[in-house]
């Protein structure tokens, strides 16, 4: 892709968001402050608007906080691995080599986001889905010049800076980020070598002045590869994604374009928006609610300014002087008669009720009461309460965790995983993973996930339950259950670990050893029966040949 189709897309692109932005400022000015304004330069930190005195009810602000917070906690918890891989076929997942390896695998992408910056930059992007309805992020390898490994690099982009083109399937396609350096950024950036001229001297002259510099990721020839060998390294020039750094005033070239594997930048949706790649947020749905809460905690403020400093009225010449209410001040009155306080008739409670009902609408925008615990009672929780408000959490927060796992989990593991490999960081795996050509998912441990695979392993265990009582009054009820595949489901639905689980194989021979033992006890104990049968017999013989004086 040539300099001037980069910035002619980039340039449309940046035109037909203007409409969005509108909404997306709103909604910075009321429900997430300071992410950054969209239609004011800040290019410096005396542009920064840090008072915020236009938000009077911050009620929006804390609701969007509290869903981002749960939604890291819920999704992408620090404190334990909140996903696992399997096989996607059964056979690899009932081998115990298989099944330790691919948890292996699971096992260091964990350790390798807990080392990187992940934490940090996931609650970014919590922020931005749960705001304006879309966010970035990028993953690169923390130092790819070094040959060793040296880790993953997160960044979450501003939404401000982030523009995307997606393909069929949704995903993106072409990421452009737009940045704004000065002369010294980008000769700190690039080197001085093959940079206009008109950059030089903005350095020689000291000048501040910002240049807008476009980072784009593209296919290369608009054609995408998927490199099938995770191992393969190749050039920077020969990988299928193309980045490249261009100076918009010109169309130039800064530094040498280089390459990726695989897209490295995601953008999610809270939810996707009819005709539109941008999504939409319950900021968005609550804004109306919002700004005619933040109105009518202004008017009650208003209200009760006048409740608790009233007007004076004052008939023609009651007073001498000016009125003063200061503690200890002199006025000179001709009638007091003639001075009183202005009622307004104002009603706090009135008001209070108004209020509470629009801030109970916006919590249930941002679903705060199905998110929070209920207060401590005289009775705890039991656990079947808290299992079914996990459930309830599950059914209202279902279709958005998916989109998050399409449009960004999903991604950033699956690249981990590539990284890993290619770094020869990753185990060999096992010869029957190989010839199997073998395929893996994703599976999601996060709190929400938990209680629904909890659920499966509970519905197993009732069906056991309700088996086992059939077979008192009908014994073959229990051939239809296949007791192994029983505990390894219960074992799966519960994330235990591959190696204290037996494979089929293991499974079975201990079966047929266990039925062989079992024939051989069966063996001897006919024989005994049969030897003791027989000297019965030889006995009974010997005292009906002996007669009635046989004694």
């Amino acid at each position: 892709m040539e300099n001037e189709e980069i910035v002619r897309r980039f340039s449309k692109l940046e035109s037909e968001r203007k409409t969005v932005e509108q909404i997306w400022q709103v909604i910075e000015e009321y429900i997430t402050p300071y992410r950054g304004k969209f239609f004011r330069d800040e290019s410096d930190e005396h542009s920064i608007e840090w008072s915020r005195r236009k938000v009077f009810d911050s009620t929006a602000i804390v609701a969007h906080q509290t869903l981002s917070a749960s939604l890291h906690g819920a999704l992408t918890s620090p404190a334990i691995r909140w996903f696992d891989m399997r096989f996607r076929t059964e056979k690899l997942n009932k081998n115990k080599r298989a099944l330790q390896w691919i948890q292996g695998v699971a096992e260091r992408v964990h350790y390798e986001l807990q080392d990187s910056n992940f934490n940090l930059e996931i609650n970014e992007a919590y922020q931005d889905l749960v705001g304006p309805g879309t966010a970035f992020m990028t993953l690169e390898e923390d130092r790819p010049d070094i040959k060793e490994w040296t880790g993953l690099n997160f960044s979450s982009v501003p939404l401000k800076e982030g523009y995307f083109e997606q393909d069929d399937k949704g995903k993106t396609l072409r990421f452009y980020r737009s940045l704004e350096w000065t002369a010294g950024q980008i000769i700190a950036r690039f080197g001085p070598a093959g940079l206009p001229d008109d950059i030089i001297e903005q350095e020689k002259a000291g000048s501040t002045n910002k240049n807008k510099v476009i980072f784009a990721i593209f296919p290369r020839q608009n054609r995408i590869e998927n490199i099938r060998n995770l191992n393969r390294k190749e050039a920077p020039s020969k990988r299928p994604w193309e980045y490249r750094y261009v100076l918009k005033n010109g169309a130039i070239t800064l530094g040498k374009p280089g390459g990726y594997y695989e897209m490295p930048a995601f953008a999610a949706r809270w939810r996707k928006t009819s005709s539109s790649i941008w999504g939409n947020s319950p900021s968005m749905l609550a804004i109306y609610d919002v700004l005619t809460l933040n109105e009518a905690r202004h008017m009650q403020l208003l209200m009760a300014e006048k409740l608790i400093d009233p007007p004076i009225l004052a008939e023609e010449r009651a007073i001498v002087s000016d009125l003063s209410m200061k503690a200890g001040t002199l006025n000179i009155i001709r009638s007091r008669a003639g001075i009183e306080v202005f009622d307004s008739k104002g009603s706090l409670p009135v008001s209070d009720h108004m209020i509470e009902q629009l801030q109970q609408a916006v919590k249930d925008y941002f679903f705060i009461d199905q998110l929070r615990m209920p207060h401590q009672q005289a009775q705890p929780m039991t656990a079947t309460e808290i299992q079914m408000r996990h459930e309830q959490m599950q059914r209202q927060l279902g279709p958005t965790l998916g989109r998050i796992a399409n449009d960004l989990l999903d991604p950033i593991i699956s690249r981990t995983v590539r990284m890993l490999a290619r770094a020869g960081e990753l185990e060999d795996p096992p010869p029957v993973v190989i010839e199997e050509d073998a395929e893996w998912d994703i599976i999601y441990l996060g709190s929400l996930q938990r209680a629904q695979k909890t659920d499966e392993a509970a519905s197993v265990e009732r069906l056991v339950m309700m088996v086992g009582n059939l077979a008192q009054v009908m014994p073959d009820m229990l051939l239809t259950l296949d007791q192994a595949e029983i505990v390894r489901h219960i074992g799966r639905s519960l994330n235990v670990p591959a190696g204290i689980m037996l494979d089929a194989d293991e499974v079975k021979a201990k079966q047929e050893e266990q039925q062989a033992k079992q024939e051989a006890a069966m063996q001897a104990q006919q024989a005994q029966m049969e030897g003791e049968a027989m000297e019965a017999q030889a006995k009974g013989q010997q005292a009906m040949m002996g007669g009635p004086n046989a004694q």
